[in-house]
């Protein structure tokens, strides 16, 4: 690693990973406009079966016990999730939960808190039903959206809520928060908008850099005040606005209900953590360092599920290791130039 690439501030990235988002499945009703997978409401081939699943947290426990973020798709239009759940939970990995909350019942809020899932992220990205729905595709997405979370509330399941920051709503922000704390959420994550899947459809919403500095620079200061977690995604210039005393996450889903943020002594790495800490897997097995940055970091399937190989052997991981933290999204330069090292 090139150490000039990085202050003599800056923690050293992690070489083994401490969170996994796991695409369990692509399929999904909803049919959202950022959509990185462009996720439809059909059977993909090639989805893991259950004993892959098994095979699969079976080679992450073994390997470093990471939080494994169990998203889709929709991961409740999966009919093992729940076994997935409790046996992930089982092999002593901290188990959490990505869902649109649509299909959320009482009774699958019990199973899932019964299975172990320790937290749940959920998404709302307007202020308004009206703007809500039309970005996710289906009528009525905010009444259910809202009806999920109440669900995860009685059954005393922490829960996340997560906002695609766009051009749509960048001046929604305030509002955004104020539903979030209002509706009683841990933690409040603004991802912003990268252009892949479906999402590169409208490229055009993604913030240009002086508004997306505008918005970051006020997300910073609502994470000093706000009574909640406030953080973001895909959005590496955010150190740039925050102190250096301020304890920020840098994964899709990090409650402090989980203990998964920063001890007092770390400092945060200021920078992409795909590599570094965090590591996507695909609906059929394939490793990624993100979601939104679809280069292949090794299959699991050929490997015969040897992950530790894979993500210390990687190249495309290995490159990223030496990525200047301040470059910003390798998702954005990659699906700007086609060079995921290029400065976004």
């Amino acid at each position: 690693m090139n150490s000039k690439l990085f202050s003599s501030k800056l923690e050293t990235p992690m070489r083994n990973p401490r969170i996994v988002a796991w695409e369990i499945t692509r399929r999904c009703e909803l049919k959202c406009q950022h959509c990185r997978g462009a996720a439809r409401d059909c059977d993909y081939a090639g989805e893991f079966s259950t004993k892959e699943c098994f095979k699969t947290i079976d080679a992450l426990a073994t390997f470093s016990k990471p939080m494994i973020i169990l998203t889709g798709g929709e991961p409740l239009m999966r009919d093992d999730i729940f076994d997935v759940a409790r046996y992930a939970t089982e092999q002593g990995c901290r188990v959490v939960f990505a869902t649109c909350g649509h299909l959320l019942t009482p009774e699958i809020a019990a199973k899932l808190k019964d299975s172990g899932v320790m937290a749940v992220s959920i998404s709302l990205d307007a202020a308004t039903a009206e703007a809500h729905n039309a970005f996710r595709g289906v009528e009525d997405a905010y009444e259910k959206t809202l009806a999920g979370i109440e669900l995860l509330k009685g059954a005393g399941i922490p829960f996340q809520i997560n906002t695609t920051v766009s051009k749509l709503n960048v001046d929604e922000l305030p509002q955004i928060l104020e539903k979030a704390i209002e509706l009683g959420t841990a933690t409040m994550d603004f991802f912003f908008l990268v252009p892949t899947g479906r999402g590169s459809e409208i490229a055009d919403l993604a913030l240009n850099p002086a508004d997306r500095d505008h918005a970051l620079e006020w997300i910073a200061g609502k994470a000093k005040s706000s009574p909640i977690h406030v953080k973001t995604t895909c959005a590496p210039q955010y150190m740039k606005f925050v102190d250096s005393k301020l304890e920020i996450g840098n994964s899709e889903l990090e409650t402090s209900q989980l203990g998964t943020r920063n001890s007092p002594r770390e400092t945060p790495f200021r920078g992409c953590m795909g590599g570094r800490g965090f590591v996507f897997i695909s609906h059929t097995g394939i490793l990624q360092t993100c979601g939104f940055l679809d280069l292949p970091c090794g299959d699991l399937r050929t490997a015969n599920f040897d992950f530790g190989k894979l993500y210390n052997e990687s190249e495309v991981f290995e490159n990223m290791r030496t990525l200047n933290p301040f470059a910003g999204c390798p998702a954005r330069a990659y699906a700007r130039t086609g060079d995921y090292m290029e400065a976004e």
